[in-house]
C-alpha cells in the first residue's frame, strides 16, 4: 500500500569519515567535522523511488535504487517497515565520490536516519548502521560498516565484532586534530579491495595487531603521539600503496610537519595526519602534503577535521 499519514519529508545531514586510520583495517573509523552530504526524502502518492544527486561527483553515481547506496538503504528500510511507498530521494554531494572520505557512508547514514524518522520503526543505533552498511554493496561490493559506524555514531568508533554487529565509541583527546590532502586521482573502492592479499604473513599480523593495540591505548593514555605511533600498516597500506602515486613521499612530508601518524584514509587516494593540536599547526601539516603532491606534478586539496557528530535530522514537514 501506499503511505499517506505522518511526516511528508525529512532531511537529514551525515559526515565525511576516514576508515582504518593505519593498522585498523575494517575496524576502526572516525567521524570528521570538515565534509558532509545532505539528503532529503519525501513521500510520493505513487509508488516510485526516484533518486536524484547533485553536487561532487553527482554525474558519477547511479540513479537506480538498487544500484545506488540510498536507494539500497530506503529498499531495505521499506521492507523492515513492511511497507510499499514511493519516495523521493535528493541527494546533495558535499563529499567527493572515491575520495576515501566515506562519501557512500554518509550518504547511506543520512538515508538510514530519515527514512527511520520518516517511517517511524524507532530502530537503535546498531540496527541502523546494520541497514546503512547495507548501501554500501553499491559502492564496494559488500557491506562493511567501518565508515558508516562512524557516519552514524559520530566519534571514533571500533568494531567489536561484524556478526552480531557490535561497536564501541570512544573519545579521542582533545588535542587530536586531523590533517587531510585530498588529490586529484580516483581509486575505486572496488579495486582497493580486489587487490588486497587473501593471506596475511604471521609477522605482519601481529606487527598490526600491536599497532592497532597501541592506537587504542594512546586514546586510554591520553596521548597523540601515541596514537600516532599505531599508525603504521604492514598489511592493507603496502598492498594498495601503487594506488597512489607520491603516497611515501606525502607520509614523509607529514611526519616532517610534525604529524603524529599518517596514513592512506579508508580506500584511498585521501591522505590522513594524526596532528596534535597543541604542540602543531594543523594546516601547516596539510600544507605541507599539499606541496608534496604538488612536487610529484598532482594537484590536491588540503583539508584540517577535528572529530565530528553523527547523522543528525535538521528539518521535518508534515
Amino acid at each position: 500500500m501506499v503511505i499517506t499519514l505522518g511526516l511528508r519529508a525529512v532531511e537529514t545531514i551525515a559526515p565525511a569519515t576516514s576508515a582504518n586510520l593505519g593498522a585498523g583495517f575494517d575496524v576502526f573509523g572516525v567521524a570528521l567535522d570538515t565534509l558532509s552530504d545532505r539528503v532529503i526524502v519525501e513521500r510520493r502518492k505513487d509508488d516510485i523511488i526516484k533518486i536524484e544527486v547533485y553536487g561532487e561527483g553527482s554525474s558519477e553515481i547511479p540513479l537506480e535504487p538498487e544500484k545506488n547506496t540510498a536507494g539500497l538503504v530506503a529498499l531495505e528500510m521499506l521492507k523492515r517497515a513492511g511497507e510499499k511507498s514511493g519516495l523521493s530521494i535528493k541527494i546533495y554531494k558535499g563529499i567527493k565520490p572515491g575520495s576515501g572520505l566515506g562519501s557512500s557512508a554518509a550518504s547511506a547514514a543520512a538515508t538510514a536516519v530519515a527514512m527511520n524518522d520518516l517511517l517511524g520503526l524507532n530502530l537503535t543505533p546498531t540496527q541502523l548502521i546494520e541497514v546503512a552498511a547495507i548501501g554500501e554493496i553499491a559502492s564496494a561490493g559488500s557491506p562493511h560498516a567501518d565508515n558508516v559506524s562512524a557516519a552514524i555514531m559520530g566519534g571514533f568508533i571500533l568494531i567489536v565484532s561484524r556478526d552480531p554487529l557490535e561497536v564501541i565509541k570512544m573519545n579521542l583527546p582533545r588535542n587530536a586534530e586531523f590533517a587531510i590532502v585530498l588529490p586529484e586521482i580516483k581509486v575505486d573502492t572496488r579495486i582497493a579491495r580486489l587487490v588486497l592479499p587473501k593471506q596475511v604473513d604471521l609477522t605482519n599480523m601481529v606487527h598490526n595487531i600491536g599497532r592497532a593495540a597501541t592506537f587504542i591505548a594512546g586514546i586510554a593514555l591520553n596521548s597523540v603521539e601515541i596514537m600516532g605511533k599505531g599508525m603504521i600498516d604492514a598489511v592493507i597500506e603496502p598492498a594498495r600503496a601503487h594506488l597512489i602515486p607520491g603516497l611515501n613521499h606525502v607520509k614523509e612530508a607529514a611526519l616532517k610537519a610534525g604529524a603524529a601518524g599518517v596514513a592512506i584514509s579508508g580506500a584511498g587516494p585521501s591522505i590522513i595526519a594524526l596532528v596534535d593540536s597543541s604542540r602543531r599547526d594543523v594546516r601547516e601539516v596539510a600544507l605541507a602534503m599539499k606541496d608534496a603532491f604538488m612536487e610529484i606534478g598532482i594537484r590536491s586539496r588540503p583539508l584540517c577535521a577535528r572529530p565530528g557528530e553523527g547523522a543528525r535530522i535538521i528539518r521535518r514537514e508534515l
